[in-house]
């Protein structure tokens, strides 16, 4: 695993953009290009290979392809493959760091966890999953719609890529990084809160919540304050409406079939609630979103 190291005083270039789609069995041409080619996996799996290294990349995996090496497709995908795919250029010389030599960064930066905003680089693993993501296609869908509409201001899409950078590269360094001390209620807390992540999109109720791991409703209401400054059912509506906005802008499903998807059996008690976190409705947020560039070759 090779890690870049990316300067983002500036942000970095996107160069284009877009969604491909394959309706019949499809295998990546085999080229190289002169710059950085982000690949992120929506639907079944693609098959590149780049020099010697085989990736697999379905759902929620992120591949970053090098300028000057040869990448290509070792095996078909099938029918229905999707993925988003972005070109783009660093703005100084790319620093690529081995395993080790990350090892160096993460140690230096353990210094430096209780000073939020002070690192100024970002880390970008060569691949690395991040699940169904929803902040992160969300802000997909936001860079495909603008770098699609032509916008006057010179880096509109520029800010929204290297956004987007930093949120893979939060993702990688949280799952690298340790903190000497992380005391045991922490623990306990990133099980909670990961086992109602996951579970958000149920019938869940806070007493659902308390009777799972043995504390009283109380209890569990006061931890979910301190730790994520929500109460637990405002937390469970943020996943949904998270997950919600993601099916709205990635997909074609109508408003009540995205409501149930996302927890909803009141598709109109959906629509108030989108609407009063978000300050637009369902359907002004699928409009607002809309040009994509789409390729199948």
């Amino acid at each position: 695993m090779t890690y870049l190291k990316v300067n983002v005083d500036a942000p970095v270039q996107l160069i284009s953009a877009g969604e491909f789609i394959s309706e019949v069995s499809w295998k990546h041409m085999s080229r190289s290009i002169e710059n950085f080619e982000l690949i992120l996996g929506v639907h079944e799996k693609v098959y590149i290979r780049e020099e010697r290294e085989h990736f697999e990349i379905g759902e929620g995996d992120m591949v970053l392809l090098y300028p000057g090496r040869t990448h290509g497709g070792y095996r078909e995908s099938l029918p229905g493959v999707k993925f988003y795919w972005f070109h783009f250029d660093v703005p100084a010389t790319p620093n690529v760091l081995s395993n080790e030599e990350m090892k160096q960064e993460i140690h230096t930066m353990e210094g430096l966890l209780q000073r939020h905003g002070v690192v100024r680089d970002i880390y970008l693993p060569q691949c690395v999953q991040a699940g169904n993501g929803d902040r992160i296609h969300i802000i997909v869908n936001q860079i495909l719609h603008v770098a699609n509409s032509h916008y006057l201001t010179h880096h509109s899409a520029n800010y929204l890529f290297t956004s987007l950078l930093i949120e893979i590269s939060e993702l990688a360094l949280g799952r690298l990084i340790n903190s000497p001390v992380s005391p045991q209620g922490n623990v306990s807390f990133n099980k909670i809160i990961e086992w109602t992540r996951i579970h958000a999109e149920e019938p869940l109720t806070v007493t659902d919540i308390a009777r799972k791991f043995n504390y009283n409703k109380d209890y569990i209401s006061r931890l979910f304050k301190q730790n994520t400054g929500m109460r637990p059912l405002d937390f469970i509506h943020s996943i949904r409406i998270n997950k919600a906005k993601e099916l709205i802008s990635r997909t074609d499903m109508s408003i009540r079939q995205v409501a149930e998807e996302a927890g909803y059996t009141d598709e109109k008690y959906f629509m108030r609630l989108f609407k009063k976190r978000v300050h637009m409705t369902p359907s002004q947020y699928r409009n607002a979103y809309h040009k994509t560039f789409m390729n199948n070759v």
